[in-house]
């Protein structure tokens, strides 16, 4: 059955059952992987899915289910066990209806790639290319995983919302280390397979493993620093979650209170772009329909705006952003706003500090104020008179998401579509530069 008659057919029933309200997003996956270890492809795997996400409401009441299980009568049973669910629930005060329809969507160029739905021996030649561009830039042991697919989605809602549309994804991540402590990480990712330069990907890998030789421990402090890009990615993944109303509402954000209110330094903006082209994250409508826009999240340093469904919009008194979740507002794809040095000018403005290229492990201490901490490697370089001059290990990064904005004197002017595995708050990809902060803190781990 195809995915538009899926769709049909549980709304049908929805309604035929006693929903006042429905939506249904039927979604097919098909996802490939390549892993790689020490210099060889190990694994390569294949994954098809298909499933059907329903949210049903009547008398203010709300319930949503994702089904795995896709028959028909799969499905009316389903159904008919939500309805009885919605039968014995409270009806919610922040209840808002669904958008009505229809809309009119635009296309969005570049979203989907026929070589990257249909490719097979070309993932290894890709993942080859990318081992001996590390092992040639100083590598020793190379590992990662290429994943790329195809996915095709059909949203149908009871209030005449009709939309389509199908997407290529691909994401090569290449570690390389030098030694037992020495490693890099390189990345490239998009929807179009033009954007793919997985020797780029190998050769800052490579690159940075062989910098990261013989590190020396350096004393904690608070250091001028250049994060380099995937560490950005990270960082403005939780910057723009934390922008969803959602996290905002549940005491998960430190933006809570500050809408309107200078939250950064005003060298930096932030938007968010669901109409980027070519954009891992990008798409024409959300989930309850709405046609999506490029929006500022943060735009000079100033908090602009929160991330909103219908529900969210209704607690705060304002219309939807186009950014539902049906629970959760999400970011769709981030783009921070390039600078207009080059990543040498950028590097150069450094007397004494810290070059990061990534963060992980991020962990929250307090999320309303934004205290945190996270691992940091991959390249971390001690920079002197604006040279890299050793590798450093010993240290975690350690401080709060609202100095580190504030503390922000510097972006570099090539932005790239960064994705890989630490982001975690919603976002698909993040564009950025290089960015340069300044006095932000370093702790020595505990044991």
């Amino acid at each position: 059955m195809e995915l538009r008659e899926l769709a049909e057919l549980t709304l049908r029933e929805a309604l035929k059952l006693g929903a006042e309200e429905a939506a249904v997003i039927a979604h097919r996956d098909v996802s490939r992987q390549v892993r790689f270890a020490n210099n060889e492809v190990t694994v390569t795997k294949t994954w098809d899915s298909l499933n059907i996400y329903v949210l049903l409401a009547k008398e203010a009441k709300l319930v949503i289910t994702a089904l795995a299980n896709v028959e028909p009568g799969a499905i009316k049973g389903a159904l008919r066990d939500l309805m009885g669910l919605l039968a014995v629930m409270k009806p919610r005060p922040d209840y808002a209806p669904l958008p009505e329809g229809p809309f009119k969507y635009e296309p969005i160029p570049g979203l989907y790639d026929e070589r990257i739905a249909e490719m097979s021996d070309g993932a290894i030649d890709m993942v080859e290319e990318a081992i001996n561009k590390a092992l040639e830039a100083g590598g020793r042991r190379v590992a990662g995983t290429f994943a790329f697919g195809s996915e095709e989605v059909c949203l149908l809602t009871s209030r005449g919302v009709e939309g389509e549309g199908r997407r290529t994804k691909a994401e090569l991540v290449v570690r390389a280390l030098a030694d037992g402590e020495s490693a890099g990480v390189g990345i490239t990712c998009g929807t179009r397979l033009k954007d793919l330069d997985p020797a780029l990907a190998g050769e800052e890998a490579g690159h940075f493993a062989k910098l990261s030789l013989n590190p020396e421990p350096l004393e904690p402090g608070r250091y001028d620093v250049i994060f380099g890009r995937p560490a950005c990615a990270v960082f403005f993944d939780i910057v723009a979650g934390m922008s969803s109303a959602f996290y905002v509402d549940s005491g998960l954000s430190c933006f809570a209170g500050k809408l309107g209110q200078r939250v950064a330094s005003e060298l930096l903006s932030v938007y968010d772009d669901a109409r980027l082209e070519a954009g891992l994250g990008s798409r024409p409508f959300d989930d309850e329909g709405l046609p999506t826009a490029r929006k500022a999240i943060i735009e000079h340093g100033v908090l602009k705006t929160y991330l909103h469904n219908s529900i969210t919009a209704k607690r705060h008194n304002t219309s939807s952003t186009a950014n539902a979740g049906w629970v959760v507002p999400q970011p769709w794809n981030v783009v921070v706003e390039p600078g207009d040095m080059s990543d040498e000018e950028l590097m150069a403005e450094v007397r004494r500090g810290l070059f990061v290229n990534n963060i992980t492990y991020v962990r929250f201490q307090d999320y309303a104020r934004g205290d945190f901490s996270a691992v940091i490697r991959d390249g971390v370089f001690f920079i002197e008179d604006g040279e890299i001059r050793r590798a450093v290990k010993g240290l975690r990064l350690s401080d709060n998401v609202l100095n580190v904005l504030a503390s922000i004197r510097g972006l570099s002017r090539e932005a790239r579509q960064v994705s890989h595995w630490w982001m975690e708050w919603g976002s698909p990809a993040v564009v950025t530069p290089l960015v340069l902060a300044e006095k932000v803190g370093f702790t020595v781990p505990t044991k």
